[in-house]
């Protein structure tokens, strides 16, 4: 009979390992980091392209090509860390996210930004990708929900500060500020991730060496299902602000704001959740964010002051916080230790591809329809969402039976 992972074979259970290890302070660090860096340059970028003689439609190149290029790089990475290790390939991608932030420093032009955009896509692929993946190895398998919620506590802290940060340095100096700031961001990043001791995941004699697939098929459930949840997220980050300008507020970061915190709750809390629950408790997670999410998308549709804003993004926080690291885990938790590069690979592609045709559908919807029926509309991929978790139920999943 197999032995169940984290209990010994006379069935009694072992002393629970240590989660806050110098290892995992230093990849959620460097993680950070380069988080840090990341978002400053959304809500910039479009500023220094308008400023530098572009036009609105060029300026939206500039997530399309990085978008482009880490959906290129991720699975790649991902057949990669499974086969060569991690560490030099989350330095080299490291290393690939710098090179172009160093040059932006001397104000390039904007044809060459958007060029230089795509090869920094193809090192955030790679980094972002080896990131999570060696996060999910320094983290106990037994607490691997509660890991992987407190790791995503770096995407709601960059996402709640940078914009801030980053539009106030180019207000008080020059965009040759923030691109230095993002530059030792970057840096900082590099060093970190050189001193973390890297766990080695040995892959079993009796199990080939991996070959490349796009998408890792016992990760795919969870990838659905974020791709779906992504797909509404990108509708609140690109037109909320403008919703909200049309609607005569000024307070659209309180949205943002309020989000951020209730995420730094709920991140946490849903990790907690499936560890000491299993399937059930995924299924718990699930049902929370669905709500959650629901509820806050009528809310941001009926928009008019900044109470709406406030309710309409601690709802948000709550749904979006349960809901990502719970999907993470399960697509980790889905494959053995040998494949969890390529289920890294396969869930941050799937956000990369819910991110990018979400902006593009929506903004069809928007010009059509407006902007209120727009978040009303966005509740239909949460229920499928909702529907793709509990229809698919993956048979090599083995999260239910882990804990």
């Amino acid at each position: 009979m197999a032995e169940v992972p984290g209990q010994t074979a006379g069935g009694v259970q072992p002393e629970k390992q240590p989660l806050w290890t110098l290892n995992f302070i230093l990849i959620c660090a460097s993680t950070l980091c380069i988080f840090l860096a990341f978002h400053s340059l959304y809500p910039t970028l479009p500023i220094y392209i308008e400023r530098f003689g572009g036009s609105t439609r060029i300026a939206g190149l500039a997530l399309t090509s990085l978008t482009v290029a880490a959906i290129f790089s991720r699975p790649i990475t991902g057949w990669a860390l499974d086969k060569y290790g991690r560490k030099t390939i989350f330095i080299c991608g490291l290393f690939l996210f710098l090179v172009p932030m160093v040059i932006y420093i001397w104000l390039v032009p904007v044809v060459l930004l958007i060029a230089l955009r795509f090869v920094q896509g193809l090192g955030w692929g790679v980094g972002n990708t080896a990131s999570g993946t060696v996060a999910s190895d320094i983290v106990p398998r037994k607490r691997m929900g509660e890991g992987m919620g407190y790791y995503s506590l770096t995407l709601s802290v960059s996402m709640a500060l940078s914009p801030v940060l980053a539009l106030w340095l180019i207000d008080h100096y020059s965009f040759r500020e923030l691109f230095i700031a993002c530059s030792l961001l970057t840096l900082t990043s590099l060093l970190l991730a050189l001193l973390i001791r890297y766990p080695k995941t040995e892959r079993p004699r009796s199990v080939p060496a991996p070959s490349f697939v796009f998408m890792e098929k016992a990760a795919l459930q969870p990838a659905a299902v974020i791709l779906f949840v992504i797909f509404t997220y990108s509708s609140v980050i690109s037109f909320l602000p403008l919703y909200a300008r049309q609607q005569g507020l000024a307070t659209v970061g309180y949205f943002f704001t309020a989000m951020a915190l209730t995420t730094l709750i709920s991140r946490p809390l849903s990790g907690i959740i499936v560890d000491r629950a299993g399937r059930r408790g995924y299924d718990i997670s699930v049902i929370i964010s669905t709500i959650a999410t629901v509820a806050a998308m009528p809310v941001l549709a009926q928009t008019t002051s900044l109470s709406h804003l406030l309710w309409g993004g601690s709802l948000y926080g709550i749904g979006f916080g349960f809901i990502q690291p719970t999907m993470l885990a399960l697509a980790i938790r889905s494959v053995p230790a040998h494949k969890k590069g390529a289920a890294n690979a396969t869930f941050w592609t799937a956000v990369d591809m819910g991110a990018a045709t979400g902006s593009l559908c929506w903004g069809f919807v928007a010009a059509a329809l407006g902007y209120k029926i727009l978040f009303n509309l966005t509740i239909i991929p949460l229920l499928i969402a909702l529907l793709v978790y509990f229809a698919w139920r993956n048979p090599t999943d083995i999260a239910a039976t882990a804990d």
